[in-house]
């Protein structure tokens, strides 16, 4: 009975505290040339904008394969009318990493260093990753962070310990849609916007992208290759993304799955290449299942690193005075620090002349309201634990 109870508050007070987390707070941040958050970028907010224009017209579209954009049924993608010989190399249907469009860089899907297991994490930067990132960092641990641009302009101090924590940064668009459905213009806005509020925020260029739902095809690559932008995909999906109660599946589920890829790292599955893994900072769902998983997957695996490490990217930014460990230096340097030239500062790539405006009401929680908060769910779990005893 104790324990039991123990573990209620011990998940209540994480409630707590990751509510008190998400409120919103102030920002000197302008975001007045970028789209609307969570929303699709338009002619309303961006395709008729001269910045917009000018890049649109600079780009060499005939190097982007002419694709109509794919359609959704119910919410979901429409496969039934795609040919079986998959002519765009669409990965939702056949799970095509390599364009047959010719021109076109092939996905990364997998680490090619042998027992290697490439951790990543979509959907961030989460405005309840204190206590996930404070892990991560207790354990020497970098990951690659693919960088929602919307959840970007919320939590733009969240990115910005991201990066300072020594995590690898990469676009995940503005709004997270299925990108193939999107038109030319609003599939560039996506990758492009997403790459600029990070630069604006963060100081750092990501040079590497990946799909949300992993939904790309040769046009959609072909418009990430105009940005200079890697894509990356995975060989392993937690499933993680699908636990309840956001999604449909029960913990013991995700667990399933977690111990078949640790049974993975020590039958010899991974023995002349790594994995790629798809984890999210979604929600502390998420994020307590990877920090459940990280102590058997680190026995299991031979090494645990972001993709620039498994990639051997040293440069894993535009900006060059930023240097990342290669896959060498990452697992025999203790504390897998990236070197930096000059600490990157916030900046806008645009310049802008107008003064930058607050974004968001000002909100701010103390260490005092935390305590109060946790003192007051204590005495009442307590009050129901000692009840319950007579």
């Amino acid at each position: 009975m104790v324990s039991i109870s123990f573990i209620i508050l011990g998940s209540l007070i994480t409630t707590v505290l990751a509510q008190q987390q998400c409120v919103p707070y102030e920002t000197t941040f302008n975001y007045s040339s970028y789209p609307t958050v969570w929303a699709v970028p338009s002619s309303n907010d961006t395709f008729n904008t001269a910045e917009f224009k000018q890049l649109n017209s600079s780009l060499d579209w005939s190097k982007v394969p002419k694709i109509a954009p794919r359609k959704l049924v119910n919410g979901s993608l429409d496969l039934a009318n795609y040919s079986t010989s998959d002519p765009d190399c669409w990965w939702s249907y056949n799970l095509c990493t390599k364009p047959k469009a010719t021109g076109l860089q092939a996905d990364v899907s997998i680490c090619p260093e042998p027992g290697t297991w490439g951790l990543t994490y979509d959907d961030g930067p989460n405005c309840s990753h204190t206590v996930f990132y404070d892990f991560l960092k207790g354990n020497n641990q970098k990951a690659t962070m693919f960088f929602v641009g919307s959840n970007v302009a919320n939590w733009p101090n969240e990115a910005q310990r991201a990066l300072a924590d020594g995590h690898h940064i990469c676009v995940h668009t503005w709004s997270h849609q299925y990108m193939t459905t999107l038109t030319n213009e609003q599939a560039l806005a996506e990758l492009y916007y997403t790459k600029k509020i990070i630069k604006y925020v963060m100081g750092v260029t990501p040079l590497c992208w990946r799909p949300p739902f992993g939904d790309v095809d040769d046009r959609i690559r072909g418009i990430a290759q105009l940005l200079n932008l890697t894509t990356i995909l995975w060989n392993l999906d937690t499933n993680d993304w699908n636990m309840v109660p956001a999604g449909t599946e029960q913990p013991a589920q995700i667990d399933a799955l977690f111990q078949s890829f640790v049974d993975m790292g020590q039958n010899g599955t991974f023995a002349t290449s790594g994995a790629i893994v798809l984890e999210h900072e979604l929600n502390n769902g998420t994020m307590s299942k990877a920090v459940e998983w990280y102590p058997k997957i680190k026995s299991a695996y031979k090494y645990v690193v972001p993709i620039a490490s498994c990639l051997n990217i040293t440069h894993p930014y535009a900006e060059t005075n930023i240097t990342y460990p290669s896959f060498a230096e990452y697992i025999n340097v203790p504390n897998n620090s990236s070197s930096v030239a000059k600490v990157p500062s916030p900046t806008n790539s645009n310049t802008q002349t107008d003064s930058p405006k607050p974004t968001t009401k000002s909100a701010s929680v103390t260490i005092a309201s935390y305590n109060s908060l946790i003192s007051m769910m204590i005495a009442i779990l307590t009050a129901q634990l000692f009840g319950s005893f007579f």
